[in-house]
């Protein structure tokens, strides 16, 4: 059983017609029939699903690791009559396009393949979703056929169909209003704003945000020039330039951006920042928006915040199942102080969330101050720092000393006085998490002596630091044989002989050659005799050297693990090595 490739209206007819006139089976004989599973192992799910009533047969077998998912859901769809079609290559015509809205296409994750016998057919992740349905009927006013797709797969053909931004309907309509107004009075605020509320722009805006949310995009950024303006996307931390647009268009877009954070749009000299929130296929997505004047004129930034994707657990983040029982085994300690590190978009919020989410399992009394609040976590009271009122992370905290707090998260340690008060309330009794911008996990012990933490408390209060990178993960589908040469190999200690990948860049990667990041770290647990070193103000050398004795495998080599697996490349190594 597999997916079924259609490139156009044609191959989609003919492969419901194959569907819908094939014989109803048992899913059991149909994963049988193709060998995925064994007659014993099929008696053994069918008597264990006589005893445990509404137990779906598939999902026993994809529990025992017997089949995948995906083989589940192909069978699934076969006997049901509904199509599994890959739709990477599909060329959908104008028409039936012009159907579906970009603003729908991405909210239901949807795309139209064809309009047959009056009905329109498209793909869905979900083919039985009925209320993604019956939105489609309501909006196209046509009876509507889902096939099954990857999210995937349909992601990327929205972007493909819908995701171009389309600035000539915008432009038109400018010029149309100024032939009715003056040059000055159309850069009053009361023109512009008319300017962000009309279809163009927000189909404009529509469409950028649309890019960045389907190329998996962490940040959007708008940054005008003399004479353009260029969009660019940050993709697995790197950016990438994806078009420019006219530079008449910048005043209203920028309008219509703050309108949609709740800003003030007469403002133009000073920076603000703003918020909003929107939903994609069900799923949540918040919106960090950060507006700058330039000489150029004014300069955004839309950080992309997903929240099913920034709320993994411990085991999802790609940390060695060997260092989540560590870590899991230091957070379960009733106090002290524990410190996730590294640069600017490493990963740390994320892990941050990851570990309150494995301690909040215990029904503990959680507070948390953070600039600004990223992810709003159930169950966690959260406070947002406001220092143009006084409110700083040290002020927070000696508020929350005074509310019964279990556990407290600092966002970020930046001076001694949140350094020293998270310290005390670690010695006090409290379990205490936070973040520090430090290159090595030993070295965030020289980093908060220097802010002038007496070595005897930090010793007797550290329970462990994770000090960690993100790396980019190899395409799959586009892996090839990476060419590295004799001064890199010297540098990383690589034998001439090794074989190293990377991917070359494919539709499936946005020609990246890259899909996805995972977590790349060193962990460094404080056993007695560390705590002892730390203590009397030992070396970072001779800690380092002592926790390497003890276990800790160093970023590097986490990355260099990466590489032999063919997950990651050698340019990601050493984007990420540490000396």
């Amino acid at each position: 059983m597999q997916c079924v490739t259609v490139r156009n209206s044609g191959d989609v007819q003919s492969v419901l017609h194959t569907y819908k006139n094939l014989p109803d089976q048992k899913l059991g004989q149909m994963l049988l029939d193709e060998g995925l599973i064994s007659q014993a192992q099929l008696d053994e799910a069918l008597a264990r699903q006589r005893v445990t009533r509404g137990t779906h047969l598939g999902q026993m077998f994809i529990e025992k690791g017997v089949v995948t998912q995906e083989q589940v859901d192909i069978a699934m769809a076969k006997k049901l009559g509904i199509p599994f079609v890959k739709i990477q290559e599909f060329q959908a015509e104008i028409n039936t396009i012009n159907r579906l809205s970009a603003e729908l296409a991405m909210q239901l994750n949807v795309f139209p393949l064809a309009e047959i016998n009056g009905k329109l057919i498209v793909a869905l992740e979900d083919p039985f979703n009925q209320k993604a349905i019956e939105a489609l009927r309501f909006n196209t006013k046509m009876n509507v056929e889902a096939v099954k797709a990857s999210s995937q797969d349909i992601s990327v053909a929205v972007h493909k169909h819908y995701g171009s931004v389309n600035e000539d309907e915008a432009l038109e309509d400018m010029q149309m209003d100024s032939m009715r107004t003056d040059s000055k009075a159309n850069e009053s605020t009361h023109i512009i704003e008319q300017e962000a509320h009309k279809k163009p722009i927000v189909r404009l805006l529509n469409a950028i945000l649309l890019q960045g949310i389907i190329r998996n995009a962490s940040d959007v950024n708008i940054r005008p020039e003399k004479d353009r303006v260029n969009i660019y996307y940050r993709i697995d931390g790197k950016m990438h330039y994806s078009q420019t647009i006219s530079k008449p268009l910048l005043a209203p877009l920028v309008s219509r951006i703050k309108i949609t954070g709740e800003m003030d749009i007469s403002e133009r000299r000073l920076p603000q920042d703003g918020h909003a929130r929107i939903v994609r296929a069900n799923q949540s997505i918040d919106l960090r928006i950060s507006v700058i004047p330039t000489v150029c004129g004014e300069s955004v930034v839309i950080r992309i915040l997903d929240k099913a994707a920034g709320m993994k657990p411990l085991e999802g983040l790609g940390i060695q199942s060997k260092e989540v029982e560590i870590i899991k085994g230091l957070v379960a300690k009733p106090h002290g102080l524990f410190l996730v590190t590294g640069p600017t978009g490493s990963g740390k919020s994320t892990t941050l969330c990851a570990v309150l989410n494995e301690v909040k399992k215990r029904d503990l009394h959680i507070l948390t101050v953070e600039d600004p609040v990223e992810y709003d976590i159930d169950g966690i009271e959260q406070v947002q720092v406001a220092s143009d009122r006084g409110y700083t992370f040290a002020a927070v905290l000696r508020n929350f000393l005074r509310h019964d707090p279990d556990v407290i998260m600092v966002g970020e340690i930046r001076d001694e006085e949140t350094a020293r008060v998270a310290s005390k309330a670690a010695l006090t009794g409290h379990l205490v998490f936070s973040t520090l911008h430090t290159n090595t996990a030993v070295g965030t012990v020289t980093r908060l002596t220097e802010m002038g933490i007496e070595p005897y408390l930090l010793g007797s209060t550290l329970l462990g630091v994770i000090s960690q990178r993100l790396v980019r993960l190899n395409c799959p589908h586009c892996l090839r044989e990476e060419q590295v040469n004799s001064t890199l190999r010297s540098l990383l200690n690589l034998a001439a002989t090794d074989v190293f990948y990377r991917g070359k860049g494919c539709q499936a990667c946005n020609h990246i050659g890259y899909r996805g990041r995972t977590t790349v770290c060193e962990l460094l647990p404080v056993t007695p005799e560390i705590a002892l070193m730390i203590s009397q103000d030992k070396p970072a050398v001779e800690i380092t050297q002592k926790a390497v004795e003890q276990g800790m495998v160093r970023i590097t080599e986490q990355a260099m693990i990466l590489a032999w697996q063919r997950k990651t490349s050698i340019e990601e190594v050493l984007s990420v090595r540490v000396d």
